[in-house]
């Protein structure tokens, strides 16, 4: 449906809701402007399970199946919320990050990438949704972090303690400290001190 300059994905009760499965850098503009005349909800769904099935260049028989070795969580949602930080704290604004299990359909066509040997990426489905969580305020962010944090903490720390890479905590903290949950408090060599 179209409002103002943008089509919306769907319109209930006056509220917008938009559905991205990724690049939040380029919808922006378009969450900044809807904002200011209607509340927004943003759904963002991530692979949790995927299975890429890959069929011959007919479409006709089924390759092989195999399920992809990468599992999203909800963590991995600041990869993309760091592009609209400024629409997170706006009053309207819902973020609801859904974790999936979909069917990745491609082609053996010898059009695709060369890292896919020549396999195109022709579609996706949906075949679950595994868990949802809404994010509507500064408590709903503060949730991914560890009940029990001590006062003072690196990046590896939180690593440790949430048993994931550091790459991915690095830009959990990045957000964390635009929106005001996390304060640098100090170094320790080279890496920031985060606070609450």
């Amino acid at each position: 449906m179209k409002i103002g300059d943008y089509v919306v994905d769907v319109v209930c009760s006056g509220s917008l809701i938009e559905i991205q499965t990724k690049g939040f850098w380029g919808i922006r503009k378009k969450l900044v402007d809807l904002l200011k005349d209607h509340p927004v909800r943003l759904v963002y769904p991530m692979p949790h399970e995927k299975v890429l099935v890959v069929y011959d260049k007919q479409k006709l028989n089924i390759l092989y199946k195999r399920k992809s070795p990468k599992k999203c969580t909800f963590l991995d949602m600041a990869e993309e919320i760091m592009y609209i930080l400024p629409v997170l704290q706006a009053p309207r604004f819902t973020l609801e990050v859904l974790l999936t299990k979909e069917e990745e359909i491609r082609i053996y066509d010898g059009r695709g990438s060369w890292r896919r040997k020549g396999i195109s990426i022709h579609d996706r489905s949906l075949v679950e949704i595994v868990d949802t969580r809404e994010f509507a305020s500064l408590d709903d962010y503060r949730s991914l972090l560890p009940a029990r944090l001590p006062s003072r903490f690196t990046n590896r720390d939180l690593s440790e303690l949430m048993g994931v890479p550091q790459y991915k905590v690095r830009k959990l903290t990045y957000c964390f400290k635009h929106l005001g949950i996390l304060r640098v408090c100090g170094k320790e060599g080279k890496a920031q001190v985060f606070a609450l």
